[in-house]
């Protein structure tokens, strides 16, 4: 019979994988998950530290969650929403709303974060044209960010790696600096970390000169998790979107990777005391189980798009509010009331902080290390290792010694990094530790 393992190489392309390395580290057939723990075909068992791409919230499989899919499957699957709604689509819009920073009045649903972010860059765009602000053409963007790869959201990415292929295809944007502290406890995110900076500094000044040009400044609040979870501080995020609103550019605010309960909090604006104009949710608002995404919209927004029907926002998604994926996500809301899930977190990031102390002062290798909530981040010494890891992958070589080791971590470049499901075990947080400094050691010694 032939494998999962050949039948996937024959037919498929896995995204952001290098097909010479589907050799070294082919793709592993998955059959179940339950909770922190992926499952393969042989019954392996693999401890998922980054929450499969930073989307599991509760954990897989969490039965609340999936019985809400099983009754709403079968009560009412898809019904576009263009002249139709329905119970799941507008009780999560209310939830969101209720849970958010206060100001928001509408809930655009979308299908993928890279969707997000591409609703909010057209919907501030069209904002401004339709309130004779005609100049206002032009994005700003924080260096080292990333937002998505369509073309809209790549465009407004802050990393060459992801644009320079694309170069000749993108619109041209304003790059402000942004600060990366090499050291950062969950406790600075109660301190103004980060307003004082250099790149703060440099950053509002680039945005006063420019502001007669700018429609909108996309930021990743606190963390740059791509960019190898560089941490900019609460404090940056905070000054940049007062002194952008205050120049009347709006704050497109890319919450996709550290919404719900990542920093601490259900949404990390809160750490920050603002309300962005736009805010774009994804990847753990179903509970990390179907594909859903929004964008909260400040009150009063949708003013400037009434009146003629040419004004209206034409923008639509086949699966916009799809019914299953909102009842998975109004669930998992629902579940951080029933668990009180945010109010135990602090005692979750604190079993983090002690384990990542234990790894950093046990392993030589780690250079820096540093932590935002239940985001933990260790910058490893590599240079003269390098000519040792197998060709020259040192992300790769890491993650190949974490899964023999039974651990998903998938680094970034010199960057490991957790984010575990919100309900990890203090057990399971002793493997993930213990397989982080077994990796490190064995990959650069």
């Amino acid at each position: 019979m032939t494998s999962l393992r050949d039948r996937d190489a024959r037919v498929l392309w896995h995204p952001a994988t290098h097909f010479r390395d589907l050799e070294r580290l082919p793709p592993i057939p998955v059959e179940r998950a339950r909770g922190s723990w992926l499952f393969d075909h042989e019954g392996n068992a693999i401890l998922d530290g980054i929450s499969s791409w930073w989307t599991s919230v509760h954990g897989h499989g969490h039965p609340r969650i999936v019985e809400a899919i099983r009754a709403q499957v079968e009560r009412l699957d898809h019904v576009m929403f263009a002249g139709f709604t329905h119970e799941p689509a507008v009780a999560l819009a209310e939830s969101l709303i209720r849970r958010a920073p206060p100001g928001y009045g509408k809930v655009f649903f979308a299908d993928c974060g890279s969707a997000a972010v591409e609703v909010a860059l057209k919907m501030s765009f069209q904002y401004h044209q339709q309130t004779g602000q005609t100049r206002r053409t032009r994005f700003a963007t924080l260096r080292n960010s990333y937002h998505g790869e369509t073309m809209g959201a790549l465009a407004v990415c802050g990393s060459d790696a992801y644009r320079d292929a694309f170069a000749p295809l993108l619109m041209d944007v304003l790059e402000l600096p942004a600060p990366a502290l090499d050291r950062h406890e969950h406790a600075d995110l109660r301190r103004d970390v980060g307003a004082d900076s250099p790149e703060a500094d440099a950053a509002v000044a680039l945005l006063e000169r420019h502001q007669h040009e700018l429609a909108a400044l996309v930021i990743e609040p606190l963390i740059q998790c791509a960019g190898r979870m560089t941490m900019t501080g609460a404090g940056f995020y905070r000054r940049l979107t007062l002194a952008a609103q205050r120049l009347g550019v709006h704050v497109i605010s890319d919450e996709i990777a550290v919404g719900f309960g990542r920093t601490g909090r259900l949404l990390a604006s809160e750490w920050a005391g603002v309300t962005p104009d736009l805010l774009c949710l994804s990847k753990g608002l179903s509970g990390g189980v179907l594909p859903l995404a929004c964008v909260l919209i400040r009150e009063g927004f949708e003013a400037a798009f009434s009146g003629a029907p040419a004004r209206s926002f034409m923008h639509s998604h086949t699966f916009t509010a799809n019914p299953v994926a909102c009842a998975a996500g109004l669930a998992s809301l629902e579940l951080f009331d029933e668990t009180r899930l945010l109010a135990r977190l602090d005692g979750r990031i604190e079993a983090v902080a002690r384990r990542r102390h234990a790894v950093a002062e046990g392993c030589t290798r780690v250079r820096h290390h540093r932590q935002l909530g239940m985001i933990a981040a260790f910058e490893v010494r590599d240079d003269d290792a390098a000519p040792r890891v197998r060709g020259g992958r040192l992300g790769l070589a890491l993650r190949e010694a974490a899964l023999a080791r039974g651990v998903l971590l998938r680094p970034l470049h010199d960057t490991i990094y957790w984010m575990p499901p919100l309900t990890i075990s203090d057990e399971e947080l002793d493997r993930l530790a213990a397989v982080t400094r077994d990796a490190i050691e064995a990959v650069l010694g």
